[in-house]
């Protein structure tokens, strides 16, 4: 500053540098919607990339889609410092071949894993199509945030957007991708076969510009599906679950044991139903006698929801759950068969929790897209 700046131009510099932090920028923005297709999640994709001005990390369970190879290139070619992390089973898409040719820092993440299991004293081996990584987010400048259940390709399915701003979850979701881009993936474990990934932070629940705040959780480190299991116990009025696949016997107990009491518990499987494990599938079908059962067959794909206690009420929380992935089973070995399981998946689970709402009645509440979604799942279903 000059020589001779007069008192009242540096009291007014030193009030504009001490004013007031923006308060918004203590919580998450977040708009909870459902698109119709894979290709309406894959533009909302590219928008977000395309607003790129620094960094940009992506992480999507597979590229069919060369749109968004397109702008993650053209991004790169801006100067932005770009990251894309995809399914190493993927590696023939025609979007990864592009990024591949474009040397555009690119890891393909979750092979196949072979180690010997102390618990079983056995080798023990999954295939690269066994282990999944079915993370499909993407994040902008470390702020501007879009998490999908499904995108990348080019399916007739529903997919559920978190769209967000806040740099407390986009660093968290940058620090996991940073972890799978490093090589931390699902298959990096420990001597004792569980998980090595590092918990992100401790930032779990995320203040946001709504009644509502967020929960995010990464799998496997944090027992997504685990968590599901433990909410449903807890449910005090009702549950509904949708799923793709639902091959996990823990969750099975569980419904079955609500249900068996009372409870109105409603379940919808998807075309994937009973192409995972058989025996697992078995224990749904026959071991559930008190749930009531659906099956979708009129899309490619399923979304994971689960609703609990959506009816709202007196000292009742009314909580919604997206995975990423489906229901699979939570321990590695079932009836000395390898079978697909989320330790083995690097996923994420967003928890929505709204204690005034009450289905109908609060449109704007981000749980009613969530409801609305399923029930048009359910009319639309068939026997099981």
């Amino acid at each position: 500053m000059r020589a001779g700046t007069p008192p009242s131009a540096l009291l007014a510099l030193f009030l504009v540098a001490c004013g007031p932090p923006d308060a918004s920028a203590l919580f998450t923005t977040m708009q909870v919607r459902t698109v119709g297709s894979e290709q309406d999640a894959n533009d909302a994709f590219i928008g977000v990339i395309e607003s790129a001005d620094d960094e940009l990390i992506v992480a999507l369970p597979r590229i069919t889609d060369t749109l968004i190879s397109d702008a993650i290139i053209a991004r790169r070619e801006a100067g932005v410092d770009v990251r894309v992390v995809t399914d190493v089973d993927q590696q023939s898409d025609p979007g990864v071949q592009a990024l591949r040719d474009a040397n555009v820092p690119l890891r393909l993440a979750d092979g196949g894993i072979s180690y010997f299991d102390f618990s079983l004293n056995t080798d023990v081996s999954w295939s690269s199509s066994q282990v999944l990584m079915s993370h499909a987010f993407v994040v902008a400048d470390r702020y501007d945030i879009l998490n999908a259940t499904l995108a990348g390709g080019d399916t007739d399915s529903a997919v559920v957007l978190f769209q967000m701003q806040g740099e407390d979850l986009a660093t968290d979701l940058w620090l996991e991708h940073n972890q799978v881009f490093g090589g931390s993936d699902a298959t990096a474990l420990t001597a004792f076969s569980a998980p090595a990934k590092s918990q992100a932070d401790v930032n779990w629940i995320y203040p946001t510009d709504s009644d509502v705040p967020v929960e995010m959780w990464l799998g496997p480190q944090e027992r997504v599906t685990k968590r599901v299991i433990d909410a449903v116990y807890t449910a005090r009025k009702s549950i509904r679950i949708m799923s793709n696949e639902l091959v996990n016997d823990g969750m099975v107990r569980a419904i079955q044991e609500k249900a068996s009491w009372g409870f109105p518990v409603t379940a919808i499987v998807g075309p994937a139903f009973g192409t995972t494990s058989q025996p697992l599938s078995r224990v749904f079908q026959n071991e559930a006698p008190d749930v009531e059962k659906h099956r979708f067959t009129a899309a490619t794909d399923l979304p994971t929801i689960i609703l609990i206690d959506i009816e709202g009420g007196v000292d009742v929380m009314p909580r919604a759950f997206v995975l990423s992935h489906d229901l699979y089973s939570a321990s590695r070995i079932y009836r000395n068969t390898e079978v697909e399981t989320d330790q083995l998946i690097d996923g994420n689970l967003f928890v929505l929790d709204d204690d005034t709402f009450v289905r109908g009645e609060k449109p704007d509440s981000p749980l009613q897209a969530l409801v609305d979604l399923y029930e048009d799942h359910l009319d639309r279903s068939g026997a099981f």
